[in-house]
């Protein structure tokens, strides 16, 4: 079966964004591993098996980095999201793909973030809030952004005056 995609698809500039985010989470990682392979050798005078620790911990970051870099375009090509006068719909996941709907008459409020990855590519992203979770629509443009935001409070208005 065929999966169907949603009609709006990000800008490719989000792309640049994950890989910016992947490269600064496997940093953090090597840093950690690093911390923990010296306070091991500290506590512990087992330096063949912590250099071993440490070698296979590098080894798995860099593999799960790898895959999680090159699924990058492919995971853009079914990040996207549609708005219909009854709901909002987002679509993710490359893998296991997911198309949440969100009603309008379910929308408590409307956030804009924007992260300093996001900043510099000229992006932003739209966090609508229900009772029960909040979804995240990252990687629109500012002016796309801001629009969609009032739109979806004018859509959210007129549900409202329907129930």
């Amino acid at each position: 079966m065929n999966y169907p995609l949603l009609t709006h698809q990000m800008p490719t500039r989000i792309q640049t964004v994950w890989r910016k985010s992947l490269f600064t989470t496997i940093g953090i990682c090597f840093i950690i591993e690093l911390i923990v392979c010296y306070v091991l050798i500290r506590i512990f005078d087992f330096q063949l098996l912590t250099w071993v620790l440490l070698g296979c911990l590098i080894g798995l970051t860099l593999i799960f980095g790898s895959i999680a870099y090159f699924l990058i375009p492919y995971r853009y090509a079914f990040h996207r999201y549609e708005i219909t006068e009854e709901d909002v719909a987002l679509q993710k996941g490359y893998f296991f793909r997911s198309t949440t709907y969100v009603p309008l008459n379910r929308i408590q409020h409307i956030e804009t973030n924007q992260g300093p990855f996001l900043r510099q590519a000229q992006l932003m992203e739209l966090v609508i809030h229900t009772a029960a979770t909040a979804h995240t629509l990252s990687g629109l443009d500012i002016a796309q952004a801001q629009t969609l935001r009032g739109q979806l409070i004018e859509l959210v208005k007129v549900a409202r005056e329907d129930v």
